[in-house]
């Protein structure tokens, strides 16, 4: 059986800077909005990303210097104290943030994480 791969040439938003893609402008909105550091597990339960996905955009933010990363000690759920990495918006951070707000269409809509999830929503809302 003949197999053929076929690439798409649709347009992706990975051809622009980390600090523009819209994954990231939610986790930067978010730390900018805190003004605290937070956990790699509440940021992603906050902005509702698998957190494998934002330890790795965490990382290439914090490559740029959009966020900070810094060791913290916490208390988990065993009651254990251990240390793990929380992360805090730097200024270049909160000027992406802000210089890049989401447009007035896209705030009316609601938050999406799944391809499946914004067909509905656009299906639902026009």
């Amino acid at each position: 059986m003949e197999t053929s791969t076929h690439t798409s040439t649709g347009q992706t938003n990975r051809s622009l800077p980390v600090e523009r893609w819209p994954e990231s402008l939610d986790i930067l909105r978010h730390l900018a909005a805190q003004g605290e550091p937070r956990s790699i597990k509440q940021i992603s339960h906050d902005v509702g990303a698998p957190e494998i996905s934002t330890r790795n955009r965490l990382a290439r933010l914090a490559a740029l210097g959009a966020v900070r990363a810094c060791k913290a000690t916490t208390i988990a759920a065993m009651g254990k104290q251990v240390v793990c990495t929380h992360y805090v918006a730097t200024s270049y951070g909160r000027d992406c943030a802000a210089r890049l707000a989401p447009s007035p269409e896209r705030a009316k809509m609601p938050f999406v994480n799944s391809v499946f999830a914004l067909g509905w929503a656009l299906k639902s809302n026009g």
